[in-house]
């Protein structure tokens, strides 16, 4: 009885994952083949958003592009965990094999910092693209900030806060904020 009740509830997920993938796939500049949308995700401006080939997005997974010339680019084969965060409010540029797991947060804007006036209120400062190269691995609850270049194959620890401009490729980065270690 577990079994069949397990596998009614399997199906629905499909199902569900199938209608919300087929409702927001028209919506996006570019939709590859065989990518997926769970439920929950928070889509901005999705004509500034391109998903590659075999793109899973996990459920509650926000995707925010800016208004005007910016750009959200996923390549194919790329995993992105539950509750992620990305902002591109310029350029962010996800390459090909990444894997990212749950609760990260990367973007290429922060808020203002002037003083003597609420943050809420400031103007959003764009610093840099950020790049995420092939092969990387995202591990939980890392933050990568702005103007960040991360080299194939690297992997960021969990709770790493990244603020390296230019990361070697192969590197370890654990910590906060981060260090970086080679790999061998």
């Amino acid at each position: 009885m577990t079994y069949l009740i397990e596998k009614i509830f399997s199906l629905f997920d499909r199902l569900v994952t199938f209608v919300i993938t087929f409702i927001y796939k028209y919506r996006f500049n570019k939709f590859g083949k065989g990518s997926v949308i769970k439920y929950g995700c928070i889509i901005k401006n999705p004509k500034n958003i391109e998903i590659g080939d075999n793109v899973t997005i996990e459920d509650h997974v926000w995707l925010n592009a800016g208004s005007g010339n910016c750009k959200l680019i996923i390549k194919n084969n790329c995993h992105i965990g539950r509750f992620t965060h990305i902002n591109a409010f310029n350029y962010v540029l996800i390459e090909e094999d990444v894997l990212i797991a749950g609760n990260v947060y990367l973007g290429d804007a922060d808020h203002g910092i002037k003083v003597n006036m609420p943050i809420i209120f400031q103007e959003i400062v764009i610093k840099g693209p950020v790049l995420i190269r092939k092969g990387c691995f995202i591990c939980k609850n890392a933050i990568i900030s702005a103007n960040t270049d991360v080299g194939e194959y690297t992997i960021i620890g969990p709770s790493a806060y990244v603020l390296q401009d230019k990361i070697k490729k192969n590197s370890l980065l654990i910590g906060n904020p981060a260090k970086c270690f080679p790999r061998k």
